[in-house]
């Protein structure tokens, strides 16, 4: 079946004609990506927070029995598991069979939805934001060892990879 290209009103077309699915798409993975993003920034402050709650309980045993509920902060629910068809994936293999397969450079969170999708997982499956951050992870471990490169980046940073020649 092709894609018809129709006229698409703002919000959804920046360009003149457009299909919607690719639109759609595009937004799709922009908003992926904003999850990646937002994900791995609340890491980082939670580890900043307890490194200073840490440093705090020196001179202040008292705040160490009440870090949290003196920020008002709720324990972190328990992360929905990943699929058993996904914690078995060799991530590695997953993300090159990825980017040999599309032929243009991927994101990380495009990356992890061919993976997924190949594998059987739904692409609005609720763990898989935290596999696209152990597939971003993984990414930047290839680079190192140099069988991927990171090319640019797209919508507000998203970094894009492919396979290294």
């Amino acid at each position: 079946m092709t894609a018809s290209v129709r006229y698409c009103p703002a919000p959804f077309a920046k360009q003149g004609k457009v299909s919607v699915e690719e639109e759609l798409k595009r937004r799709r993975a922009d908003l992926l990506g904003e999850i990646e993003r937002f994900a791995l920034r609340i890491e980082t402050i939670r580890k900043r927070v307890s490194d200073i709650d840490q440093v705090i309980a020196i001179y202040d045993l008292a705040h160490a029995q009440n870090a949290t509920s003196s920020m008002g902060h709720k324990e972190p629910r328990q992360a929905p598991p990943l699929p058993p068809d996904l914690k078995r994936l060799n991530k590695i293999e997953a993300i090159l069979d990825a980017l040999r397969e599309a032929g243009e450079p991927l994101s990380s969170s495009d990356s992890t939805g061919r993976s997924a999708l190949k594998h059987g997982v739904a692409a609005d499956d609720p763990p898989l934001p935290r596999f696209v951050m152990d597939v971003s992870a993984a990414l930047s471990a290839l680079v190192k060892r140099k069988p991927v490169r990171q090319v640019g980046a797209v919508g507000g940073g998203k970094h894009l990879w492919e396979i290294a020649s």
